[in-house]
């Protein structure tokens, strides 16, 4: 049996991909900061200081982020724009967002970033809501991600960008082979020690098996309406940002 084989299995024991995350990301809640910090070497900040500076809100705006999780994102976008700006955070996991909000109390971000339950494929807002929106390691857990591109699409208005940080597939052969075996062999072992969360890191990185390279996911936010749709690999390619603009 295949790793993805595997994987589709267990979606369907539980009845789709989407309960499956949603539960996955529960059981890990509690220690997804931690892990974030010691499986990127701590590199996962800077990367998103990155996309947040690629999504360039202005004083007063208002962003979405998708898949917020713990709000690291969200937070590295209200640190980087002006005093007004303010994020709505969605996540389909609760547990994810109540570490969020404790966080975001300790850092007194409570009024300037707001979590709520919410699906990035069926996005609770109205269409030209929000002036942009982003996803930290978020696009890979979708079922659709046509779906999810054309729903950030939606409520984005005109001139607004899409911001998405993913893990990627580093295009070159020697880095390539080590980045696989750093992620798909020392990644999950990592969660067993640390989390006692073998299934959850193994799921991680399988997660990456079928997901789309760089120039493929491109080409969807293409296909879903995105327009001057680029792609910027950082590290070597272990991740990359992708953005894309709203036509006018």
């Amino acid at each position: 049996m295949t790793t993805n084989t595997a994987l589709e299995e267990k979606f369907r024991e539980v009845g789709g991909k989407r309960p499956y995350v949603q539960r996955l990301f529960g059981r890990i809640a509690g220690i997804y900061d931690l892990m974030n910090r010691l499986m990127s070497l701590g590199l996962d900040r800077y990367w998103r200081k990155r996309a947040a500076r690629y999504l360039a809100l202005a004083t007063g705006q208002t962003g979405l982020d998708l898949g917020a999780g713990t709000a690291d994102l969200s937070i590295a976008v209200v640190n980087g724009a002006g005093p007004g700006t303010k994020m709505i955070g969605m996540d389909i996991t609760p547990e994810m967002l109540d570490e969020g909000r404790r966080k975001l109390v300790r850092m007194g971000l409570q009024d300037r970033i707001e979590l709520r339950v919410g699906d990035a494929e069926h996005i609770d807002l109205p269409d030209n809501s929000v002036d942009g929106c982003c996803s930290a390691f978020m696009v890979r857990n979708l079922a659709d991600i046509p779906q999810g591109f054309r729903e950030m699409l939606r409520v984005v208005r005109p001139g607004g960008r899409v911001v998405c940080l993913e893990i990627s597939h580093p295009p070159g052969k020697i880095f390539g082979s080590l980045f696989y075996l750093y992620f798909y062999k020392l990644a999950p072992l990592f969660g067993t020690i640390i989390g006692k969360a073998f299934e959850e890191y193994n799921y991680l990185p399988n997660s990456l098996t079928t997901f789309p390279k760089a120039p493929a996911l491109k080409e969807i936010m293409e296909e879903a309406g995105w327009s001057d749709v680029r792609y910027y690999y950082l590290n070597g390619g272990i991740v990359a940002i992708h953005v894309g603009t709203k036509a006018e």
